[in-house]
């Protein structure tokens, strides 16, 4: 059998669907502050830059980003 819903999980629904909505970058912090897996920053930083370092590769930039590298 299922239960219905009581007016309490009701409200709190509906002012969940009324909270404006976060973005991907606030939704995946949320995420992460939440299940405590603060460890994958640094990671995603290090994925971040080499995504950084690809895209100015391809680009006109090419030649002064490797004099650095």
């Amino acid at each position: 059998m299922t239960e219905e819903p009581t007016q309490d999980r009701k409200n709190e629904f509906l002012d969940a669907a009324k909270q404006q909505e976060r973005g991907l970058m606030a939704e995946f912090v949320a995420f992460m502050a939440e299940n405590k897996m603060w460890w994958l920053t640094p990671i995603l930083i290090v994925f971040g830059l080499l995504a950084i370092l690809l895209v100015l590769g391809a680009t006109g930039l090419a030649p002064f980003v490797y004099s650095f590298v």
